[in-house]
């Protein structure tokens, strides 16, 4: 009967000691990105362009030179999800080639007559709300970015084309937590397959400090008829995710129609991002 009751005793801790482990393994799984609800972060950023466009003796020149105010408002949503409104605060966007001078400023007056500006404009001051997940990647699209009818010169006005669907990682957040054992140098891939294109991008930790972790990538962008090798570095903040910082150049060859025309195209473009906390 002794010998009985210690295998009980002993079954029991067996029970105990699995049903602990499980319980830790069920919170490292559901550990959250430990961003603050209430919290309020501004992402301003700058991008410059310059586009080469040939066909046979004709050959085009553009510049264009762009700066994005952004707010992103965190809040605490259900399921153990983030509620983010995104608010694009103000767009100033030039366009020169030759004679031809283009100059959006969403603080002036919009020109109605032109699809362009009218494009721009449909995105500036309006709230959009996504969900987010641990990893920091979408779970869900409260109210999405509108479909603006754009003409073929958008493509010149070096202003980015955020991909925010459903399982996308969000723009401001990169999970650090999955880096912390990564070495100095140590290099991951990241491969993507659109509709449009091939995506692969790899990915290495170039330094670590205290507060914060940069990591550096390059990536090759296949994407109907143009080919794009981008390189740049991130700065990540270690406790939130958030990405303080971002550098990017860009160099695209390939073609190109505008005003219904194909040409041969080259373009460069860089693009300095800076994220802080408002509130």
């Amino acid at each position: 009967m002794k010998k009985l009751m210690i295998n009980q005793y002993q079954a029991i801790l067996i029970v105990l000691m699995l049903l602990t482990c499980f319980k830790t393994n069920a919170q490292q799984k559901i550990l959250k990105i430990p961003l603050n609800a209430g919290k309020t972060y501004l992402k301003v950023t700058v991008i410059k362009s310059e586009s080469h466009l040939q066909n046979g003796q004709v050959k085009i020149n553009i510049s264009s030179a762009a700066t994005v105010s952004k707010t992103y408002k965190i809040e605490a949503g259900t399921g153990g999800l983030f509620d983010v409104t995104v608010v694009t605060n103000k767009i100033t966007n030039s366009i020169a080639s030759g004679n031809d001078q283009f100059y959006f400023d969403s603080d002036s007056v919009v020109n109605s007559k032109s699809v362009l500006a009218t494009a721009i404009a449909s995105t500036v001051g309006k709230p959009y709300v996504f969900q987010i997940d641990s990893g920091g990647a979408i779970a869900s699209v409260k109210t999405d970015y509108p479909k603006a009818a754009i003409d073929t010169v958008f493509g010149f006005t070096g202003l980015e084309q955020e991909d925010l669907s459903v399982g996308k990682k969000f723009p401001l957040i990169a999970d650090i937590r999955s880096l912390k054992n990564l070495k100095i140098g140590e290099k991951w891939s990241d491969p993507a397959l659109t509709a449009n294109g091939e995506t692969v991008t790899e990915f290495w930790i170039q330094s670590r400090a205290e507060t914060v972790t940069t990591i550096a990538f390059s990536k090759t962008i296949t994407n109907l008829g143009l080919n794009t090798q981008s390189t740049g570095t991130y700065v990540v903040d270690n406790i939130t995710g958030v990405i303080m910082q971002r550098k990017v150049q860009n160099f695209t060859t390939g073609y190109q129609t505008l005003k219904n025309t194909s040409y041969v195209s080259s373009r460069s473009s860089t693009i300095t991002e800076n994220c802080s906390v408002v509130n």
